[in-house]
């Protein structure tokens, strides 16, 4: 067994002769935002109240009445009728900025909702001037991961990232629909206190296609809940925003129901510092970075050092999330539970992740996924879209409303679920098939990553996880669908187990040097990361797709396709500084 000393001395010559010292800096974030907090969590989910509440504000287009009455006859399309004839309003921000008392529906008949008045606004006055004239700004040391390089043109000339108290101040300079539910923002409280809290946004057509919210790129979010404890989010369609569709930040409780979410640069639905949140039979396509992203949830299970925890803080379950660069992802996605869901067509389909720094709650800990499919995760984006060329044209020209996808974070291609720096977390009775390089992959990732220094905290991840009863590389109908190996590990952690879980290939395919041992007799024991495994993981970390140099970071080969796995030939044996056996 190599000794912690030796592993030091070699990872060093690696992050020196390898890399060329760009570890110095931790790798680019999607995530730009203020520093968070979690709710003390004292919230609850909250409940649908239907289309009958009668603290209600409606809204609609012109084309309104003629949607509904194209509608089949029925209970729904009579409930149409009658709301359409109390309509007051024709955006949706100005029936927001109507509530009077909490706990109000905002009822939303078909059709399509630029919010043009909202989309056109310019800045003026103090919310002009907020790059350097903030009464609350935040420092650069104050955000949430970074940006490499330049600022992107399309985020125009002020910060990318505001106090709560500048949103508060200023809610459009950086979101299509604000609801800011703190308005008492200079204490230290974030506490919902106002007519916001548990307002319910719902379309009332037939499908969530049937209301349409296009904020055509010219806002960073379509909708932005911000410390709206309550909020529920239903029925509609969502598409086109620099950061995210549906962004829920500080909230205890909320829910998000029904949406599709779809042609973002970076996520289609955000909850991040939030509590008692459940996203259900959510549809998210062609977002750059994920489809459903539960961050920084609130970490309830700090404190236990075993797969047990009090509850979870956030539950997604009956979705689908296809055809972005991840299907799920989360840095910091602590006490996350994730059930009968679809991740498919992704370039990964599950990722958590420790990596990023400024995140509440790293390192992860305590996630379940459980009952999913997780399948044909194989879609290689870069070399469609980043080598082409074609995302590196303005923003509403890349065409991501029709499949577009331009991956802001590395991940790669080929991998059914990733947990890259994570504790304590459970992969349990999944279908996992047809992902081409890994079924499921782990490992460690160095605390200097998220700027954590301290030498006793070098290697806290990855710990306690267990894979068990999955079921690899087989279809839920029982057609074979080889993964390109089912299990890869860098042989990092204590407690670590993969049992139980059934094959194509009969017996469960892997790279590990030594057998993990059971669950119940506590897992793996130390074993610090193989050098050579995890090398090829610190320089594609770098990646960067605006810069020609670190899209393809040195000796990473996670952005190569590929190849289609058969009986006899098991993709990535190492999956690090090599590529994939040939033949």
């Amino acid at each position: 067994m190599r000794t912690v000393h030796t592993f030091l001395a070699s990872l060093a010559l690696v992050l020196s002769t390898v890399i060329g010292g760009a570890l110095l800096a931790a790798p680019a974030s999607a995530h730009e935002e203020r520093a968070a907090g979690f709710p003390d969590g004292k919230g609850k989910v909250p409940a649908y109240l239907g289309l009958t509440n009668a603290r209600n504000k409606v809204v609609c287009t012109p084309s309104s009445k003629k949607l509904i009455a194209a509608m089949p006859q029925g209970s729904l399309k009579t409930r149409n009728q009658k709301l359409l004839k109390t309509c007051g309003y024709s955006s949706i921000q100005d029936a927001v900025n109507a509530i009077k008392k909490s706990n109000t529906s905002i009822y939303v008949l078909p059709g399509t909702y630029y919010e043009t008045k909202y989309a056109n606004s310019k800045p003026t006055g103090y919310c002009a001037t907020i790059k350097t004239a903030s009464k609350d700004p935040l420092g650069v040391g104050q955000y949430i991961g970074s940006l490499t390089g330049e600022q992107p043109p399309e985020y125009g000339d002020g910060p990318i990232a505001l106090s709560y108290p500048d949103q508060y101040r200023c809610p459009h300079n950086l979101n299509l629909i604000a609801l800011l539910g703190d308005s008492t923002p200079q204490d230290d409280s974030i506490h919902c206190n106002n007519a916001m809290c548990g307002t319910q946004i719902v379309g009332t057509g037939r499908t969530p296609k049937d209301v349409v919210i296009d904020n055509k790129f010219s806002k960073l979010n379509g909708i932005r809940a911000d410390r709206v404890s309550g909020i529920y989010l239903r029925n509609f369609t969502i598409q086109q925003a620099e950061f995210n569709s549906v962004y829920v930040l500080e909230t205890d409780g909320f829910v998000v129901d029904k949406i599709v979410a779809r042609g973002n640069d970076e996520y289609g639905i955000l909850a991040f510092a939030s509590d008692h949140g459940l996203i259900q039979d959510v549809d998210a396509y062609f977002n750059g970075d994920s489809g459903i992203y539960p961050g920084s949830a609130s970490d309830l299970n700090a404190d236990s050092k075993t797969t047990a925890v009090k509850r979870y803080a956030v539950e997604i379950r009956n979705s689908k999330s296809h055809h972005n660069t991840l299907g799920y992802s989360g840095t910091a996605g602590n006490s996350v539970y994730a059930h009968h869901n679809q991740f498919y067509d992704n370039a990964t389909g599950i990722a958590t992740d420790s990596l990023f720094p400024g995140h509440p709650g790293l390192p992860q800990d305590h996630a379940r996924w459980s009952n999913n499919e997780v399948f044909r995760n194989n879609e290689n984006f870069y070399t469609r879209f980043v080598d082409t060329g074609i995302c590196a044209k303005p923003m509403k020209d890349r065409g991501y409303i029709n499949g577009t996808v331009c991956p802001v974070v590395p991940t790669p291609v080929g991998t059914g679920t990733l947990i890259a720096g994570g504790n304590y977390n459970l992969t349990d009775n999944n279908h996992i098939y047809d992902n081409w390089r890994f079924g499921t992959m782990q490992f460690w990732v160095p605390a200097p990553l998220r700027d954590e220094f301290d030498p006793g905290k070098l290697f806290d991840t990855s710990h306690g996880n267990q894979v068990f009863k999955n079921v690899m590389g087989i279809k839920p109908d029982g057609t074979v669908a080889h993964n390109g190996m089912d299990h890869w590990w860098d042989d990092q952690g204590i407690g670590n187990c993969w049992e139980n879980n059934t094959s194509s290939r009969g017996k469960p395919t892997n790279n590990f040097l030594i057998d993990p041992g059971a669950c119940a007799g506590g897992g793996s024991g130390l074993l610090p990361g193989l050098v050579v495994k995890d090398a090829g993981f610190l320089t594609c970390s770098q990646y960067d797709r605006a810069d020609p140099i670190w899209r393809h970071p040195p000796l990473c080969n996670w952005f190569d396709s590929p190849t289609k796995p058969t009986n006899t030939r098991v993709e990535g044996l190492l999956g690090g500084l090599f590529g994939p056996p040939k033949g």
